[in-house]
């Protein structure tokens, strides 16, 4: 079997996208995570899951790191505190990898005054609820990405390093 192996822009180490799968290790998921800035929050809403594109901003270091987003009282974002997830994925189809982490933890609303960084949401009218979501559990996956014979890129396989 060949090595097919590539370097990521994050200066990561170079996986072998020959195996079964990889799991990126939690520091290198924080390390992506704060290299991207739209993401999914995943909440709960009558028992089931809802996912809302958001833009946010990771804050911290190590058992300190959340996930900061913005969003309007009065929303269902906006007024949900609890069980929550962000999920982020980068697809780079030109070189044939992608990358995927989640984010599970609580979400909390952030009062008063606080320094945590803007996440500069695309929609600011009345965007002034601060959440944060601390995570409790990490997980990342690195993918190569096939292109069927119909040219869409609907086929994965998972990477091991």
């Amino acid at each position: 079997m060949t090595n097919t192996g590539y370097t990521d822009d994050t200066g990561g180490a170079r996986h072998d996208t020959g195996a079964q799968r990889f799991e990126v290790p939690k520091w290198e998921c924080y390390s992506l995570l704060r290299h991207e800035g739209v993401g999914r929050l995943c909440i709960i809403d009558h028992g089931c899951p809802v996912a809302f594109p958001v833009n946010y901003r990771m804050e911290g270091e190590d058992d300190e790191i959340r996930a900061v987003v913005r969003t309007a009282p009065g929303t269902l974002m906006g007024e949900y505190e609890g069980p929550a997830s962000l999920e982020v994925d980068h697809i780079d189809l030109a070189a044939g990898t992608a990358w995927s982490v989640i984010i599970r933890g609580a979400t909390q609303h952030v009062v008063g005054t606080h320094t945590l960084p803007d996440p500069h949401p695309l929609l600011t009218d009345g965007r002034n609820r601060w959440i944060q979501l601390v995570p409790t559990m990490i997980t990342g996956r690195r993918f190569t990405v096939t292109v069927s014979a119909d040219g869409f890129p609907v086929e994965w396989s998972l990477v091991t390093g």
